[in-house]
């Protein structure tokens, strides 16, 4: 009876949707017993899939297989290979190459069967595995005629497409990748990551990024060197392989008016527009309207680039094509809109940099300027041409020099003096239409040159610098009068003349200043009323202070630091000025020289730097030190200080003198005219203070 109730089905179950389930059987005997089977868990996964399918490896070089698909969560994939001699792999999954032949890497997903505790196979899949020696390698350049201005990435392949850089960018010894280009001016080839500059080794500058920068054509070069010979990675037993491609670079299609908005040209009733292309002589260039609204006259062209705007407003449509001899069409669409013009405005270039914090109120004296006349409409918006009859006019003419320009509605002036200049430009069919621009013109270089005698020296400054903040060009006309250092901007003046300095930013502004040089007529000698010159040991030397002309000073303008050195090592303004001491009684035997050291020299400690004649003692043997107490106080001493055109020219000044404390003195000091008189040595006064004498003073 049991055994007639015993049955069995069979029944079939279809996948429809990715996921997870839970399936159990239910049945009835005869007699309505149910029974239910223990359940059991369905999953349902996408097929499982080792990538890639093919491998193309070098010798050294490791490429990792992943897996797509399977159960989830996928247990662990083993890794086999069927022929250990060509390639290796490792549980992770990374094949690497050994020798050149073929073999298989084999995954497989197993698991443990719930019912029979054994270990399964339920997924699995193969790679086929080639290693190969490159035989040459190519530079693959997704295009080799390019337009300015744009990027394309370049990188190193085998002979064949799967000779990809996986199959030999990861060797270990590795490769080496060399780039270089003919022309540097047609482009340039960077290395990746360059944008956050990151410089790779050699052995990772597989693949380059080319920026195009102008039209012409270069060749990108590559060579490929093996690190190690016996490593078997290239075919022959080579040590290098090497490719090149050609790129030509072309100019993009653009309209010769840069101002105009992308895609739109406005143009006044009743103008006209030529149309130039930069594609012009090297493609052939042809342009059409398309359209035109509200009447079809808005805008006619007469198939060479030649705009015509009728006497209504409107807009049209305009399409300009080139083709190119290589094969390639460019074409470009622009709106063209017509109204009438509302007013003028009247620009100036060039544009002026200054120092920061410091403004320049005029235009400096010498600089070319260019005035440019612009026309708006109604709403503020710039045409790309006109055709106004336009008339201009100055206040005053002496200060610029001013005529048309090589452009249309442009004038070119030269300041030539400095002041204010006003300057009218106005439509002569529309007198309203106008526009008025006052011209301020100064001196950009300081200090003032005003009263310059031989002798001075000027530091010469200006704030104008270059759009990159860079300093200018100092030049002079003539360096036999005004003698100048033209790194610092720093000038002496030797001789009577007129110089003019100039300072010059290359394509930008030069300005200059005229230095009016006159001779010295005057010497002036000072001193420091609180110093004195005394015998004591180690006592600082007695300046006199020496200025020419009629200023009371020859330093003109601030210096810096720069100009403070050339002024002490290369111009050496106190070579102009011969200094030297004698005695005014003639009845010494022995010259001044021998007792006083005098030299001359440039003073930069004071406000007001002049030419210093330096009077020092000479400390010498007991005899000389003697002899120089008596002959400063038995006799006068006289400095002359000859300057250049001034050598009969001489002035005295009292200097005070004071004796050294305890220092022997022989005879006395009589205060008369006669010749001084000699008595038996006598120890000096008791005084706690040293006497002072005062040299005379001779005119």
């Amino acid at each position: 009876m049991e055994e007639q109730d015993k049955y069995s089905e069979n029944y079939v179950l279809r996948a429809v949707a990715l996921g997870q389930t839970t399936l159990v059987a239910t049945a009835k005997d005869r007699t309505g017993r149910e029974f239910t089977s223990a359940p059991r868990q369905i999953e349902v996964f996408p097929p499982f899939r080792l990538v890639p399918e093919k491998m193309t490896l070098i010798p050294t070089n490791m490429m990792q297989v992943t897996s797509e698909g399977g159960p989830h969560p996928q247990s662990v994939i083993h890794f086999s290979v069927s022929n250990q001699t060509v390639a290796v792999v490792d549980r992770r999954g990374q094949v690497t190459g050994k020798a050149v032949g073929t073999a298989v890497v084999h995954g497989a997903i197993q698991t443990v069967n719930e019912d029979t505790g054994k270990v399964i196979v339920f997924s699995q899949d193969e790679v086929h595995v080639e290693v190969v020696q490159l035989r040459a390698v190519r530079v693959l350049a997704p295009a080799t005629r390019l337009i300015t201005a744009t990027e394309m990435p370049v990188y190193v392949m085998g002979v064949t497409s799967t000779q990809t850089p996986f199959s030999f960018s990861n060797a270990n010894p590795g490769l080496t990748f060399h780039w270089s280009m003919s022309k540097r001016d047609v482009l340039d080839l960077v290395p990746r990551h360059s944008e956050v500059f990151l410089q790779l080794p050699v052995e990772k500058n597989f693949a380059m990024v080319v920026h195009t920068k102008a039209a012409g054509r270069t060749s990108i070069r590559v060579t490929v060197r093996c690190m190690n010979s016996s490593s078997g990675q290239l075919e022959g037993g080579l040590l290098e392989l090497s490719d090149e491609v050609q790129i030509l670079v072309f100019e993009k299609l653009q309209l010769f008016f840069p101002e105009c908005q992308p895609g739109r040209i406005l143009m006044p009733m009743n103008s006209q527009l030529r149309l130039h292309t930069n594609r012009e002589g090297a493609a052939s260039v042809s342009s059409r309207v398309l359209r035109g609204s509200p009447d079809p006259s808005v805008v006619e062209e007469d198939g060479k680039g030649l705009l015509r705007a009728g006497s209504i407003a409107g807009t049209a449509v305009l399409e300009v094509t080139s083709v190119e001899p290589f094969g390639v069409n460019q074409t470009t669409i622009t709106g063209v809109q017509v109204a009438p013009v509302a007013y003028l405005r009247v620009s100036s270039q060039p544009r002026l940099y200054a120092a920061r914090g410091r403004g320049l109120p005029a235009f400096p004296l010498g600089v070319s300027l260019t005035f440019t006349v612009h026309f708006y409409s109604g709403v503020g918006e710039k045409f790309h041409t006109h055709n106004a009859q336009l008339h201009l006019a100055l206040n005053r003419d002496d200060l610029l020099l001013i005529r048309p320009g090589k452009r249309n509605y442009t004038y070119v002036a030269q300041a030539v003096n400095a002041g204010v200049t006003l300057v009218g430009i106005w439509d002569r069919r529309h007198p309203g239409m106008a526009d008025y621009v006052p011209i301020a013109v100064e001196h950009a270089i300081e200090p003032d040159t005003q009263l310059t005698f031989v002798g001075d020296v000027l530091c010469f400054q200006t704030h104008l610098l270059g759009p990159a903040g860079e300093p200018g060009i100092w030049m002079i006309s003539a360096n036999n009068i005004v003698q100048t250092d033209t790194d610092t901007g720093v000038g002496v003046a030797r001789n009577p003349g007129i110089a003019t300095i100039f300072h010059d930013i290359p394509g930008v502004v030069k300005t200059y200043r005229e230095v009016v040089v006159s001779a010295s007529s005057r010497l002036t000698l000072s001193y420091d009323l609180r110093t004195h010159l005394t015998s004591t040991p180690s006592s600082a030397v007695f300046k006199l202070f020496i200025t020419t002309g009629r200023n009371g000073a020859n330093l003109k303008g601030s210096c810096t630091s720069s100009q403070a050195l050339a002024i002490t090592t290369v111009l050496l303004p106190e070579t102009l000025v011969l200094c030297h001491v004698q005695f005014t009684n003639t009845l010494l035997d022995i010259p001044a020289s021998r007792v006083f050291r005098v030299h001359v020299g440039f003073s930069l400690e004071r406000d007001q730097c002049e030419d210093a004649g330096v009077l020092r003692k000479f400390l010498g043997s007991p005899e000389t030190v003697l002899f120089t107490l008596f002959a400063v106080l038995a006799s006068t001493a006289l400095v002359f200080l000859a300057y250049n055109a001034f050598l009969n020219k001489t002035q005295a000044v009292p200097v005070v003198y004071v004796p050294a404390l305890g220092a022997p003195q022989t005879g006395s000091f009589i205060p008369t005219r006669s010749a001084p008189s000699f008595t038996s040595p006598r120890p000096p006064p008791a005084q706690n203070q040293p006497r002072h004498w005062l040299w005379s003073v001779r005119h």
